[in-house]
């Protein structure tokens, strides 16, 4: 008995040849697909951030306008928003790490005295609060401008070293560089307006706290530090001591040093440091809400928490600290109202420390950490 045998089909021969020529391409051209198609996307991505560095410079140079010479014409304000834009800071050497610390906030110093200096040259009619956002608005800005010229230079090095590695790696983190720009460029316009950011808590958490003490809207002050005011206040017999930055315009001031000066004054006397700032919180997280620990309490590149430490460490005073949990995107831009909600909380959890770990008669430093802009003393 003969078997009967089924033709095949000619479309199965094709699809065999286009199976065999598919594993082909993909063995000696699949880097070369998958590096086009991740500098396709970087290049998009790119395109996007140019646009958000445009119209950050925009902001900026509309908002200079305002407070410069008549003089200045708009080709100007742009060739020193360039200089701006690519200042730089050379940290000092760490071969020998001994005494760094006095270096690093030397150069801060200088930085930050230049940088104003500079602001100064262009708006010649703004205040002191206004220079100060000012300030903001360009670290803003030339964040922006930053993070689009970093990506741009991994892509043309991918293009250029023809490394499939290296665009792979942009393209995986492009998510996240994209939100990190788009938190500056909202931040840009939170700084253009003066308006509280959420990393403002701090300084809007003590100037409630003195509020609700001295159940007044005036309470005299002295400028302790750079930019940083320190008020006293009497709390159900315990002395207060309030440090913050001055505001309303944008600075964080120097928090360590005042504290460091008050501890000196009388180190005896203050039993209990509570220091209240922002902190990144986690993804899930629920924004606002409030965690309690110890130590320094506090940001930046480290001089200030130096300060800090070493003064509570020499006259063994314990250091609490109060975190209102943030992402980046809600600390530098308009504070949002979970934000705000948590300050009467925080306020009444400062005042339940002062009751439980200090006797009456005895001082406490309350130190609200953070950017002063929009906040009035």
């Amino acid at each position: 008995m003969l078997l009967q045998t089924t033709e095949t089909p000619w479309w199965s021969y094709l699809l065999n040849v286009l199976w065999i020529i598919f594993i082909f391409i993909t063995m000696f051209y699949g880097q070369q697909i998958q590096s086009w198609r991740a500098s396709k996307t970087i290049t998009t991505a790119l395109e996007e951030l140019k646009k958000w560095d445009k119209e950050t410079r925009a902001t900026t140079i509309r908002k200079l306008k305002q407070y410069c010479d008549k003089n200045l014409t708009l080709k100007d304000l742009e060739e020193k928003l360039d200089v701006f834009l690519n200042y730089i800071s050379i940290s000092p050497t760490s071969l020998d790490p001994a005494g760094i610390v006095p270096r690093i906030e030397h150069v801060m110093d200088v930085r930050e005295s230049r940088w104003t200096e500079e602001v100064k040259s262009i708006a010649t009619n703004a205040d002191s609060s206004q220079l100060h956002n000012l300030e903001n608005l360009l670290e803003a800005a030339m964040a922006v401008n930053q993070v689009y010229r970093i990506l741009r230079h991994y892509l043309l090095l991918g293009k250029k070293m023809k490394s499939y590695l290296v665009l792979m790696q942009v393209e995986m983190q492009l998510s996240i560089i994209k939100a990190m720009a788009k938190a500056y460029v909202a931040a840009a316009s939170a700084f253009a307006e003066g308006s509280p950011i959420g990393d403002s808590l701090g300084p809007m958490v003590t100037a409630s706290l003195v509020r609700d003490i001295t159940q007044s809207d005036s309470t005299p002050y002295n400028e302790i530090a750079y930019e940083t005011i320190y008020q006293e206040v009497i709390f159900e017999g315990r002395n207060v001591h309030i440090v913050r930055a001055k505001g309303p315009g944008g600075t964080v001031g120097k928090p360590g040093e005042a504290i460091q000066k008050i501890v000196q004054k009388d180190p005896a006397a203050v039993k209990l440091v509570i220091m209240i700032d922002a902190g990144l919180k986690m993804e899930g997280d629920k924004t606002g809400s409030v965690i309690v620990g110890v130590g320094a309490a506090i940001g930046g590149i480290g001089v200030e928490k130096y300060k800090i430490e070493g003064a509570s460490t020499e006259h063994h005073i314990p250091i609490d600290a109060i975190v209102c949990r943030q992402s980046l995107q809600d600390a530098i831009t308009t504070m949002r109202n979970p934000i705000v909600k948590s300050v009467p909380i925080i306020v009444d959890l400062v005042k339940e420390m002062i009751r439980k770990r200090v006797k009456e008669g005895e001082s406490v430093i309350v130190a609200g950490i953070g950017n002063t802009i929009g906040i009035g003393i």
